[in-house]
């Protein structure tokens, strides 16, 4: 089975709204200082790159191998070369040892990585050097190669078709497996001496090949071993600066990004870790090619003002904020492994009843709190709402995404519908006020979640059309079909509750968040799904598990 959270997509943690709310009164902050502390953990990234890397070479040599061995088992009729061919089919069983060896995590520490390097490189000669010898001899064997014919061109021609193989794998094992450019140095001279020895054995062992004859054998060997020797010191070299650059832009403050998760309309968001805690975090920021717009860094900072000011448990929590020193804005949230709830309908279908109950009591509960300071939300919907894990408990559910919420003092001129011709919020799930542009309050929350939970408990938007002008006139004239109507096991209290949050006149609707959570409280199904029930439905659907040799769940 693959690792389980390989099942989840990459799921962005909050949408990005593709216009800015409307413009608050915030003097654009200075930009932070950098916190000062450890070195970036650079090393333990080289690490794991090298053991990625070294894996994806050992695969690499097993093919090359096997070629070789298909090539003179099928395509070359001579008896010289058993010794060849018994030199390849043995380098291929070793390589697939050690090939399995790392993939099965049996080199994982540094110690033992080295001794599969080193043994990677003996098999790598063996089986080069017992090629070259083949070779040689078996050229020495024609009859046509005698004195006369020894010229110096032919002896460049010998050399280059045996140096070759050699060339490739100076100038290519260090673009396979990452590395300093003085061990790149140190291979190369290493490799190039043994074709040399190689040549020198055949001189000893065969009649017909003499230090006269090849002398500029090895002067076009030398000339190989230092290119390749350049290219490989050079190579190195330069792949090491470029990744200690990506090392460096990938540094925020205290934080390393590990993982892009998404891109929205107006940034990015990454999976980082803490360079001292280790603890994981998501990091939300602008895109450079938007950075320059003043409205969407006031935006950034008023969501992370209204973030901070929040500490409900069912609300996601921001850890810092700040500039890098190029100026791009940034915020650090925790990290939530699990889903959203529109990936939850998506992937599972609909959503039990009593589930819906469970997750929808904990956002009214973080709501409550907004709504208590006069902070409206304006964009609730599925892809804002996480059922994730907390403190050992399985579906903890965060609302997010407050980047359009309303403070109290900005109901009378932020409602407006559009703001430079671009709506403010997701016409799915607008109430209709929100769509005709009035002032909003609380109730329009409610309507939001009301359009969730038909979306939970249907897997269906509530209003569907091909426009987006159809779609926000339905929320204005249109009344929503009975739930019962769609499915008629779902249970009429639940329905009951839902109907009333979709009236179209707020007056009629739950008068706040807190009512609306005791109307769900009341619900027959709220007994049965808790947090114990919501723990064997992760396991059952394999979802969620934390890889503890990084700290970090895999996404």
């Amino acid at each position: 089975m693959e690792p389980i959270l390989n099942s989840v997509s990459p799921t962005l943690y909050h949408s990005f709204a593709k216009t800015d709310a409307a413009p608050v009164e915030l003097t654009s902050a200075r930009p932070v200082e950098m916190v000062k502390g450890a070195a970036p953990d650079a090393d333990r990234e080289f690490d794991a790159l090298l053991a990625n890397r070294f894996e994806r070479a050992c695969y690499v040599f097993v093919v090359a191998y096997a070629g070789f061995l298909i090539r003179d088992l099928f395509f070359i009729e001579r008896a010289g070369i058993v010794f060849q061919r018994i030199v390849i089919g043995a380098g291929i069983g070793l390589q697939i040892a050690l090939t399995l060896m790392v993939r099965y995590g049996l080199t994982a520490s540094r110690g033992r990585r080295q001794i599969a390097q080193y043994a990677t490189i003996l098999i790598a000669w063996a089986v080069l050097g017992s090629t070259q010898y083949d070779f040689l001899r078996n050229q020495l064997r024609s009859p046509e190669l005698s004195d006369v014919h020894w010229t110096g061109s032919l002896q460049i021609v010998l050399a280059n078709t045996s140096f070759f193989p050699w060339f490739a794998l100076i100038a290519g094992y260090p673009v396979l497996v990452p590395m300093s450019w003085r061990r790149a140095v140190a291979f190369a001279v290493g490799t190039s001496l043994v074709p040399v020895v190689v040549t020198v054995l055949v001189m000893f062992t065969t009649t017909g090949l003499t230090i006269e004859r090849t002398p500029f054998m090895f002067l076009q060997f030398a000339i190989w071993a230092l290119i390749g020797t350049f290219i490989a010191g050079y190579g190195a070299a330069q792949s090491g600066a470029l990744r200690k650059e990506a090392f460096e832009a990938r540094r925020f403050g205290q934080y390393i990004l590990r993982k892009h998760l998404g891109t929205g309309g107006m940034g990015e968001v990454y999976l980082a870790e803490h360079r001292l805690l280790k603890r994981p975090s998501v990091i939300k920021l602008i895109r450079p090619d938007r950075s320059a717009d003043p409205k969407l860094i006031l935006r950034f900072e008023r969501e992370v003002k209204i973030l901070a000011t929040l500490t409900h448990w069912n609300t996601v929590d921001v850890y810092d904020y700040g500039y890098t020193p190029d100026g791009t804005f940034y915020y650090v949230m925790e990290y939530l492994p699990g889903m959203n709830l529109d990936e939850l309908v998506k992937r599972h279908g609909p959503v039990a009843p009593s589930r819906v109950v469970f997750l929808m009591s904990q956002i009214c509960r973080g709501l409550r709190e907004a709504h208590s300071v006069g902070m409206i939300h304006r964009d609730i919907k599925p892809s804002n709402i996480m059922a994730t894990t907390r403190g050992g408990l399985q579906d903890v559910a965060k609302l997010l995404d407050f980047g359009l919420v309303l403070g109290p003092d900005e109901a009378g001129d932020s409602a407006k519908l559009t703001r430079e011709g671009a709506i403010i919020g997701t016409p799915h799930y607008m109430s209709p006020e929100q769509a005709r542009g009035d002032t909003v309050d609380a109730r329009s929350d409610v309507y939001a979640l009301g359009v969730t939970m038909h979306f939970m408990l249907t897997g269906k938007p509530l209003f569907d059309a091909k426009s987006l002008m159809e779609i926000l006139a339905a929320h204005m004239m249109t009344e929503p079909t009975p739930l019962r109507e769609i499915d008629r096991q779902l249970p009429a209290d639940l329905e009951e509750i839902i109907l009333k949050c979709l009236r179209k006149d707020p007056a009629s609707r739950y008068s706040d968040i807190r009512e609306l959570e005791i109307a769900l409280q009341s619900c027959a199904a709220v007994c049965d799904w808790n947090h114990d029930i919501a723990a064997d439905w992760w396991k059952l659907h394999a979802v969620l598990r934390p890889v503890a040799t990084s700290g970090l769940c895999e996404i």
